[in-house]
């Protein structure tokens, strides 16, 4: 009896952190003949970047930048990994598909059935948080393609905030899968990840700000000196 409760414990161990994943898309399945190679050129890479605030909401995008020139090694599938971080409680990150891959998404146009937003522990209101991002175009009856040489953006990230909030995303590895880009002759790599923090914008006072600053507030001493009264002496 105790070494069938062993083995059952140690099945639900192995199996846990797989029910926990974040659901994302399967780049083997995918592509059968995926082989993990290097870039082409080298210098692709993703970053991202802050895109608006507002008193309820804060967006990002997540920017996709490649320079393969050659049709053979345009990108067909993307799996991003994202780490994403905030400091204030009430944060709602809207996993939607139509919010994160479309409007201005480069992949908008790919088929949605190959698009995927996953979060590990399936709460997106839970900080820390593990994010997968990944769409692969299998050139169905859809009017998208492959991606060539570009900054594209590939997906927008909005959340839902209930004070000013500071979030950083930066890039992960979750199941020991980092952020990966995969070529139409199915060539899959890694690539780097720039991250980026956003938040409310706190007013400074630049250089000549500061020397402005100083000139006003000599010249107003001075105007009330020379038009405070001066008492004789008795």
């Amino acid at each position: 009896m105790r070494g069938r409760l062993l083995a059952v414990a140690a099945i639900l161990v192995l199996a846990v952190p797989g029910l926990l994943l974040a659901k994302g898309i399967d780049l083997y399945s995918m592509f059968p003949n995926l082989t993990l190679g290097s870039d082409p050129n080298g210098l692709d890479n993703v970053y991202v970047s802050c895109a608006g605030i507002t008193a309820t909401t804060l967006t990002m995008q997540v920017h996709v930048v490649t320079d393969n020139a050659d049709p053979n090694d345009a990108i067909q599938g993307i799996d991003v990994r994202l780490a994403l971080t905030a400091d204030q409680p009430g944060v709602t990150l809207d996993t939607t598909v139509a919010t994160v891959f479309g409007g201005s998404s480069a992949v908008a146009t790919w088929d949605n059935s190959t698009k995927a937003v996953g979060v590990v522990g399936n709460d997106p209101t839970v900080f820390p948080m593990d994010l997968t991002l990944g769409a692969v175009e299998q050139g169905n009856n859809d009017p998208g393609g492959p991606l060539g040489p570009g900054d594209y953006v590939f997906a927008t990230l909005k959340f839902n905030v209930s004070s000013p909030t500071n979030i950083s995303a930066s890039g992960t590895t979750i199941n020991s899968q980092s952020t990966t880009l995969v070529t139409t002759l199915a060539n899959g790599y890694t690539v780097q990840v720039t991250g980026e923090t956003c938040g409310p914008i706190v007013p400074t006072l630049t250089e000549w700000g500061l020397i402005l600053f100083g000139v006003i507030l000599f010249g107003s001493m001075v105007w009330y000196l020379r038009r405070r009264p001066v008492t004789a002496a008795a």
